[in-house]
This record gives C-alpha cells, sequence and structure tokens, in this order.
C-alpha cells in the first residue's frame, strides 16, 4: 500500500480553505458599498466613490462644509476689513476727550439779498447785533437778526462774521496799532473808533461800519451772540487774575459790555448764550454741548459763563441754550449740521428773543 504525498494533501486542505472563505465573503455585504436591509433604498445615497451614506449623514456633512466655508470667508473679510477707529474715550467726569479727535465748526455757505439792512428807515427802535455765524449766515430774509427786527419793527444792523469767536487768538496782539483780530472785540473797537475798519474788508460788517448815516450811540438793543467758536478753540472761560483779558471767553464779553454802555448809555444788552449743539467727527456723532469738552469745558459751561457775565454787568441773559428747546430729541429738526440752525430753528430763535425785547420794551414804557 503507498504512503499519500503530505505535501499534495495539505495543498488540497489550502485551497479548500480558500475556496469556502471566498464563498463566504461573496456573500457578506460590504457594509461601504451595500446598504443594510432595514435602510429604506429611498433613504441612500451612494457617492461618486461608491460609498453607500444615508441622507441624513450627507445634510450633516453638507452643513460642516457651508460653516466651514463661511467661517473661511469671516477669516479672509477681516484679514481685508481695517481696523474701525477707536471710539472717543470718557474722562472720570463723563466728558468726551478730545486729545486724539480734531474737532472743527461745520462749514456753511452765507446767502447775502436785499432783505439784509445797511441803511436806516427811521423806525422806533434800532437793534445792532453782533455775533458768529449763527446771526451771518443766512442774510436771506430768514436770518435771526432780520427775522426779529420784522417783529420788532426795528432798524437792525447785522454785524455778525461767521467763524469768529468772542474773544481774540492767543496769538493776536490786543495793541491797537497792530490790531489783527475780528472777533467782538475788534468789532466793539471798532465801533468806538479805536481801530480802522480794514480788517474787515470784503464783509457786511465794514460796509455798516463805514455808514455815516448809522448812529451807534442811538442803539436801543445791543445783541451779542458768541461763545460756540470759543468752545472749538478751547479758549479759557476766564482769568481770575484779570476779569477784562480779551483773551478769555468772559473777559472778552466784560470788555464788550463796558464799552459797548458808554457809547450807548441807555442802550439795553442781551448776551445770548450759545446754542445747544452736537459734534461729529466724519459720519459719527461723538457727543454733544453737555459731554465734549475741547479743554476748558462743555458747551453747557460756556452757556454758564455767559450767564454769569450777564448777571454781574446787569444784562439781559437769554438763554438759547435751554429755553429754545433744542436738544437731543428735537436736532434733527433744528439743527442743520448740528451746530448751525435750519430754517425752523432760526424762526423759533427769532421769535423768542422777539418776544424777549418785546417784554423789556413794555416794561420800559410802563
Amino acid at each position: 500500500m503507498k504512503k499519500r504525498n503530505k505535501k499534495g494533501t495539505a495543498g488540497l486542505l489550502l485551497t479548500a480553505i480558500l475556496a469556502i472563505v471566498v464563498v463566504m465573503g461573496c456573500g457578506r455585504r460590504d457594509a461601504k458599498t451595500e446598504p443594510d436591509e432595514n435602510t429604506s433604498a429611498d433613504n441612500i445615497v451612494i457617492t461618486e466613490t461608491g460609498e453607500v451614506l444615508e441622507k441624513e449623514d450627507v445634510s450633516r456633512v453638507e452643513n460642516m462644509e457651508t460653516e466651514n466655508q463661511q467661517a473661511k470667508a469671516k477669516e479672509e473679510a477681516a484679514r481685508e476689513t481695517p481696523a474701525p477707529e477707536p471710539t472717543p474715550e470718557m474722562t472720570p467726569e463723563g466728558e468726551v476727550d478730545l486729545s486724539k479727535i480734531k474737532l472743527t465748526e461745520p462749514e456753511q455757505e452765507q446767502v447775502i439779498t436785499e432783505e439784509d439792512q445797511t441803511e436806516p428807515t427811521g423806525r422806533e427802535l434800532q437793534i445792532v447785533f453782533l455775533g458768529d455765524s449763527i446771526f451771518d449766515n443766512s442774510r436771506d430774509g430768514t436770518g435771526i437778526p432780520y427775522l426779529t427786527s420784522i417783529q420788532c419793527e426795528a432798524d437792525a444792523y447785522n454785524l455778525a462774521i461767521g467763524g469768529t469767536s468772542a474773544s481774540i487768538e492767543a496769538d493776536e496782539s490786543a495793541e491797537s496799532a497792530q490790531w489783527t483780530s475780528r472777533s467782538l472785540v475788534g468789532i466793539v473797537n471798532a465801533i468806538i473808533g479805536k481801530i480802522p475798519t480794514d480788517i474787515f474788508a470784503g464783509s457786511k460788517t465794514k460796509e455798516i461800519l463805514d455808514n455815516p448815516n448809522i448812529d451807534f450811540s442811538q442803539t436801543d438793543y445791543f445783541v451779542i451772540e458768541y461763545g460756540i467758536n470759543d468752545f472749538f478753540r478751547g479758549v479759557a472761560q476766564s482769568d481770575p487774575d484779570s476779569i477784562y483779558n480779551v483773551k478769555t471767553y468772559a473777559g472778552a464779553l466784560r470788555y464788550a459790555v463796558a464799552n459797548l454802555t458808554e457809547i450807548a448809555p441807555d442802550a439795553t444788552i442781551i448776551l445770548c448764550s450759545p446754542t445747544y449743539a452736537q459734534f461729529y467727527d466724519g459720519t459719527w456723532m461723538i457727543g454733544d454741548g453737555n459731554s465734549v469738552n475741547t479743554g476748558n469745558g462743555t458747551l453747557f459751561d460756556y452757556k454758564g459763563t455767559c450767564n454769569y457775565v450777564a448777571k454781574e454787568t446787569q444784562s439781559v441773559f437769554f438763554n438759547a441754550y435751554q429755553d429754545l428747546g433744542i436738544d437731543g430729541y428735537t436736532a434733527e429738526q433744528y439743527l442743520e449740521d448740528g451746530v448751525h440752525l435750519t430754517e425752523d430753528g432760526r424762526h423759533l430763535y427769532a421769535d423768542a428773543l422777539a418776544k424777549l425785547i418785546l417784554s423789556i420794551e413794555e416794561t420800559k414804557n410802563n
């Protein structure tokens, strides 16, 4: 009897095992290529690579991809968008620190028509207005001096010059021979004949000052309106060591009252405070007259100084800051650019000022 070849038997056995494995492998479902028996055919998606996924899994993948794309887009936008300018910092007193912000008066075009009076007409009252752009810019029948004069039936001379302040500049000389300031102090000096009118060349002020038919000694009311440009420049409000220091706001007001009273002793002097204002740096508001401090107080503080000088000099105080009803709620109606008045604002101001003057007149006549 022959012995079996062990090697041959082992080979046959190995071949049989491999065949069984192949058959079993073909009978198994590949989880990656075939759906589970419990999975509906309507709820599966086969990818381009042959992978079988349920629709819920596909949605999760798509959502993840969308979120990743959005995150990348935000990162790119952040890199491309410049960092915003820092917002103003507040002082411990709650005022806006303008050390890094340049604040200037908004520009406004001046309009002049024949309604602007330069010759006397013989009316009973004579009113002289001194001020900045609040009085100067609208010489077209809608300005405060003109509207006030109509209601008071008065001859009105508007000596206001836009962009000027009550005080003289820090680098300007107070000596008459070297005078260059077109401020309140400069106009008062021209009225009393202390300086020539050459520095007012090109303005309606010079035309009125040079008119020999106008007698300033016959003035019934001097209406003085300054403060906003003193505020913009950060002018000192007062000087305890020299109360008539014309380089301060209070000193300039005192100087004007004293000299105008001298030239027209019977005149009533009305000191008008600056009006409420809002301030912008480009396109965003940095604060208003209650919060912004340019170095020597808020605009509200300058209002207080005007009131103080009026009481001290026995002048009439017109509180344009608070009594007109112009504030954060009404600014859109009454303020054109945060500082200058709209036509509604000018009518509001003139109505209140005329009412004050007529009230004083009534008291005088009684």
